[in-house]
């Protein structure tokens, strides 16, 4: 029996059309979903985003260690803090203290 020439062609048709959608769903299934390209290049964009700010603050922490560490080694400095922020003075100092004067009052308006 000799083949038809009709008769493979549509089964050749039907694997090249299951071929496709599967390339097709392969092609969805790694632009969307969990694991998908998109969700890839969010984590990559995040994980950017974290490295930046572990660098901010850690050099915040350290700023922040050395301050501490100045402070419990230099007496000035927690002098001039005192004196700075708290307002504290040593005793036996005098201390001038200037306040801003009020501005004059307004001239009174003339009633017509």
């Amino acid at each position: 029996m000799a083949r038809l020439p009709g008769r493979t062609r549509p089964s050749l048709l039907r694997h090249l059309r299951l071929a496709i959608l599967f390339l097709l769903a392969l092609v969805v299934a790694s632009v969307m979903g969990n694991r998908s390209l998109i969700r890839l290049y969010q984590m990559h964009r995040d994980r950017t985003t974290l490295e930046r700010e572990i660098e901010q603050l850690t050099a915040a922490n350290a700023s922040l260690a050395e301050e501490v560490r100045t402070l419990r080694t230099d007496p000035a400095r927690v002098e001039a803090i005192a004196r700075e922020e708290l307002g504290l003075v040593k005793p036996g100092e005098l201390v001038y203290e200037f306040r801003p004067t009020s501005p004059p009052p307004a001239p009174p308006e003339e009633s017509r």
